[in-house]
């Protein structure tokens, strides 16, 4: 064991049940479950993958106590018997490998969706803060008739072999949004006072140990603070609400947060690593149980929690998307070992706005882990991969990993491709961490890597290879734009390798997501910065979390924007563009910048057609894509060659 996380790897105590080690795997949301809530056989895969990885308590996923409280299409029910198959299966799976399991019992409230249950949200009062179908009051029978399917869900999670229970009081669903005076306007004995907001979170506990027994471990979820809302839930008024809980029943504090508009990436999913960590100190002065930290930690730093004393239990959440095997790999002191989270958002923004199940932008092999099986290879074959960009390392690991003989070609000096600029702007630094991770297993698997070698077709036929495999990447595209005897401009690529010099007046042709790193990259550097894009919106290929975040950073860094416009011509010290209402601008310019995207370099796949046996053309080579599309592909074709 790493002795540098010993008390990480030290057993813990929730109520009556032993974990054998202090990581958590928080509830995340997948999508894997079927349209009536069942258990999946892709979703008992996921979950036994983290269990195998050596996880020491997995939280079940958002469970509605009956099927009437879902907020989503394949979110998890146990409302009845009909349930408990599926979810005995899963807690057996889970239990083969030592960990713990519990379920986290979830009513949506105002986020409930009509089309899904054919009834209208419900809320503390008729509070609806961010649009959607206008949610209605809770009666008192009704708070009664609710307080008892958490309860008989509770009894159904105990009997399903499951070891605890955990009640959602967090993220402004249900219980939550009584606690909070942002949601709760009620002048009964559910309003007003922090006691009474606090009542029915109290009353279900209550009914909940009721039902489940005193040895049954059972602990809550809570938002310790709300950002972003007027009269939202403060660490204060937390502080007053979980000696409540402890007396009604709860046996550690789950301390989590919520954020809206800016703070959702700041808060609700903090990009900081242990954001929320003062809100679990200051839980844990209260708290005479054990108290649960979350918030982007990984290992390193959940060992120094523990070690000052400001919580007893670690979640680890993304990092465990990207890495199922993360405790086990830092247990035996192999961290460099660890696929780090690049903290992308794909794994939420996919789920929540693109209506897709979980991803994970640089794990293939998250939600099929059933279907993708490393094994080797029928027969070895001599394999060339050309470039060492994502798809190409991972193609080059996989099929190495599998038994091939692999032959990496790359013309830079460093393996890397698009990752090594994709790391420069700001917020993007966590894709260092995993560009070091891929050419560490690439080293590993024996790949033979030749660095500043360019691949042509003759080149590589002379190497007889059976498999060729292009990722050769993207080139940046260069529409066409008027430029005056004199102008010239510069492409974003280059800037943010660092191959050019900006003046201090930049004008950035091009507000997709790359025109709006590089103008954020350039405005932290002092550079006055405009950004001219021809849509009515910039970033537009951007999903809204990280796009939210990009958009307040330009105007943090006082970068000037201008939609709805194109550029008419590029002269020597300044840009002219047109307006939506056809108006002409003279913008001063001492570097244009240009970011139009890219296009496929797809002329080695045409060269070399017809010349070796087998060719895949993968990556940007093929189709221009994020980091996604070519990690993804390049594990593919690993295991197909």
């Amino acid at each position: 064991m790493s002795a540098k996380l010993k008390r990480l790897f030290k057993p813990g105590q929730i109520g009556g049940m032993t974990l054998k080690n202090r990581i958590v795997q928080p509830p995340m949301y997948t999508g894997y479950a079927t349209d009536k809530g069942y258990v999946t056989r892709r979703l008992i895969d996921y979950y036994e993958a983290r269990a195998r990885g050596g996880v020491g308590l997995i939280i079940i996923e958002i469970t509605a106590p009956y099927a009437a409280g879902r907020t989503y299409q394949y979110q998890l029910n146990i409302g009845d018997e009909s349930c408990l198959p599926g979810f005995k299966d899963m807690v057996a799976a889970i239990h083969r490998h030592g960990a713990k399991v519990a379920v986290q019992l979830h009513h949506g409230g105002k986020e409930i969706r009509k089309d899904l249950t054919g009834n209208q949200p419900v809320a503390p009062s008729a509070v609806s803060l961010f649009g959607g179908e206008p949610p209605r009051e809770l009666t008192v029978a009704e708070i009664a008739e609710i307080t008892q399917a958490f309860a008989a869900a509770a009894r159904r999670v105990k009997e399903a072999g499951c070891d605890g229970v955990e009640i959602h009081g967090a993220h402004q669903y249900l219980l939550s949004s009584f606690l909070s005076r942002a949601t709760n306007l009620r002048t009964d004995a559910y309003g007003g006072t922090i006691e009474n907001r606090a009542r029915f979170l109290v009353e279900v506990l209550q009914a909940a140990r009721k039902a489940v027994g005193a040895d049954f471990p059972m602990w809550v979820r809570l938002s310790a603070n709300e950002y972003g809302l007027e009269n939202g839930i403060t660490i204060e008024e937390t502080q007053q609400v979980v000696p409540l809980a402890v007396a009604a029943g709860a046996q550690a504090i789950h301390v989590s947060a919520y954020g809206a508009g800016s703070y959702v990436m700041k808060a609700s999913s903090p990009d900081e690593a242990g954001y929320f960590l003062p809100l679990a100190a200051e839980v844990k002065k209260v708290a005479k149980v054990p108290v649960i930290a979350v918030g982007r930690f990984d290992a390193e730093l959940g060992e120094k929690v523990l070690a000052k004393g400001k919580a007893d239990f670690i979640s680890i959440g993304r990092r465990l998307i990207a890495d199922p095997g993360l405790p086990e790999k830092a247990k035996a002191g192999k961290l460099k070992d660890v696929n780090p989270c690049i903290g992308c958002m794909e794994c939420l923004e996919r789920r929540f706005f693109a209506g897709e199940d979980t991803v994970c932008a640089i794990n293939p092999l998250m939600g099929r882990e059933g279907d993708y099986q490393l094994k080797p290879a029928a027969k070895a074959k001599k394999v060339v991969v050309v470039g060492g960009g994502p798809a190409g390392m991972q193609a080059a690991l996989i099929a190495a990993q599998r038994g091939h003989k692999v032959t990496l070609l790359e013309k830079d000096a460093k393996l890397g491709g698009q990752l090594k600029v994709a790391a420069v702007p700001p917020f993007k630094a966590d894709i260092v961490p995993f560009c070091n991770y891929l050419i560490r297993q690439v080293d590993k698997a024996g790949v033979q890597v030749k660095l500043n070698t360019t691949a042509t077709a003759d080149n590589i036929v002379k190497m007889k290879p059976e498999t060729v495999v292009i990722a050769a990447g993207g080139i940046p595209a260069r529409p066409e734009i008027p430029c005056a005897e004199g102008a010239e401009f510069i492409m974003a690529t280059d800037v943010l390798a660092g191959r050019v010099k900006v003046g201090q007046n930049v004008v950035v042709i091009g507000g997709g997501m790359v025109g709006c790193e590089v103008a954020h990259f350039l405005a932290a550097q002092g550079k006055k910065v405009t950004v001219v894009e021809m849509l009515k919106r910039l970033a537009a290929d951007m999903l809204p979390m990280v796009r939210r975040r990009r958009l307040d950073g330009l105007r943090a860094a006082k970068v000037n924007t201008l939609t709805s416009t194109t550029c008419a011509q590029i002269n020597k010290g300044e840009v002219t563009v047109t307006t939506a209402d056809g108006k002409s601008q003279s913008i001063p310019a001492d570097s244009v910048v240009l970011a139009a995207g890219f296009r496929p370099n797809d002329s080695l796949l045409s060269e070399l057609q017809g010349k070796v046996p087998e060719i895949y053309n993968i990556g940007d080579s093929a189709k221009v894509r994020h980091i996604m599309g070519a990690t993804s592909e390049g594990y593919k074709i690993g295991l197909m060659i």
